[in-house]
């Protein structure tokens, strides 16, 4: 990429393609590959000023150019004047140009993380362009999870998980990933420790179709009651995770195990040993493997599970 070659850029082909530019100051490649070396190399208060020069030309001129939506672009270090004009420039680009795709594409990436209102919006503009693109709806829950939905405030967790769930999922046309949202979202939300969005999520999940929903949404459950100390809840979750309609999920990928872990190590052999008995209907084609597993738990030892997933 432009921007990544002109990091090694030797000081006499930078003074070329500097008097390039004031040739023909169209010179889009040049410009991009300039700033790529300010970027890493750049120390004078005459390159800051050539770096800032460079990056306002492209934004006002080329909005819709791919190297307007990079992190150099974005930001001037030690140059708050310059980060100013670039705010009022794509502030100026959304007026102007407000219709074109690439440039609110461009603008999205550039106020996701200084204004999340105005990124909501850009969201659900560039969706209304392109409905069958699921990045849109994944873009949506990041800021979400980044940011809470702007402009609200919800403080019951749960609450917020259910209302960021419903309008992700207003975005998601898919039908398959429509199915499979409320367990994906309850994923992200487990991961970075917002345990009651998770629930709240999974619980969701469990009320829909997607094949994985059960196993998938039980685990969850099971590992958010067992962060809150609660061992029962816990353990009924992953007995749960193994009833009948979970079928469809373990028969092929065979059942998840990091519930069933978790409980081991904290001494629950029975649940699990149950726990793997009831997959031996889910998962014919497993059974010396779950054998297995249930002889080595029996002799007081944790075996090497396979499938942590979820």
């Amino acid at each position: 990429m432009l921007l990544y070659s002109g990091k090694s850029l030797s000081k006499p082909k930078v003074d070329e393609l500097e008097a390039t530019v004031r040739k023909t100051p169209q010179s889009i490649d040049e410009r991009v590959v300039l700033i790529g070396y300010y970027s890493a190399n750049g120390k004078t208060p005459s390159d800051r000023t050539r770096l800032r020069t460079h990056v306002l030309w492209m934004i006002d001129n080329h909005p819709e150019h791919p190297s307007t939506a990079e992190p150099s672009l974005r930001d001037l270090p030690d140059d708050t004047d310059g980060n100013m004009q670039i705010l009022d420039l794509w502030r100026k680009n959304l007026e102007s140009r407000g219709d074109d795709l690439a440039v609110l594409k461009n603008a999205e990436k550039f106020f996701f993380g200084k204004d999340p209102v105005e990124a909501d919006q850009l969201i659900h503009r560039i969706s209304e362009k392109e409905p069958n693109n699921r990045e849109w709806a994944g873009e949506l829950a990041q800021l979400y999870r980044m940011f809470g939905i702007p402009g609200e405030r919800i403080d019951d967790p749960a609450q917020r998980a259910a209302e960021e769930y419903k309008r992700v999922l207003a975005l998601t046309r898919n039908t398959a990933a429509r199915e499979a949202l409320a367990g994906d979202m309850a994923d992200a939300a487990f991961k970075l420790g917002d345990f009651a969005g998770a629930a709240e999520l999974a619980k969701i999940y469990l009320r829909g179709n997607d094949r994985t929903a059960p196993q998938r949404a039980n685990t969850i459950l099971g590992r958010v009651a067992m962060r809150s100390g609660n061992v029962p809840g816990a353990k009924q979750y992953l007995l749960d995770s193994s009833k009948p309609d979970a079928e469809k999920d373990v028969s092929l990928a065979g059942p998840s195990m990091v519930l069933a872990k978790e409980l081991l190590e904290q001494g629950e052999r029975e649940v699990v040993l149950q726990y793997l008995d009831n997959c031996l209907s889910l998962w014919p084609r497993g059974e010396n493997v779950l054998q297995l597993w249930m002889a080595e738990i029996k002799n007081g030892r944790t075996p090497k599970f396979g499938n942590l997933g979820f």
